[in-house]
């Protein structure tokens, strides 16, 4: 059995230009879950810091209220809170 801590990372061979051989090791990363419930967030972009770095705000998140925090059955109970508070 693999360790667990090489289970989510990905090893390539990279040929150099001086002949040598190198391992590449990127780590997959998870979705994106609720801070509440822990159902995965729809519409918020995943995958390596750089790529979603790279990205314009309109194409990582939504343009809601607490967007890439709850989801949104957890965003209606807390907006019903807090007007009834």
């Amino acid at each position: 059995m693999v360790r667990p801590s090489l289970r989510v990372s990905k090893t390539r061979l990279v040929r150099t230009p001086s002949e040598t051989r190198l391992k590449k090791i990127s780590k997959r990363t998870k979705k994106p879950h609720c801070s509440q419930c822990g159902a995965i967030l729809h519409g918020v972009a995943f995958g390596s810091q750089n790529k979603v770095r790279k990205m314009s705000r309109s194409e990582h998140l939504p343009s809601r209220q607490h967007a890439g925090h709850l989801c949104s059955r957890c965003l209606k109970s807390a907006i019903k809170a807090d007007v009834r508070s």
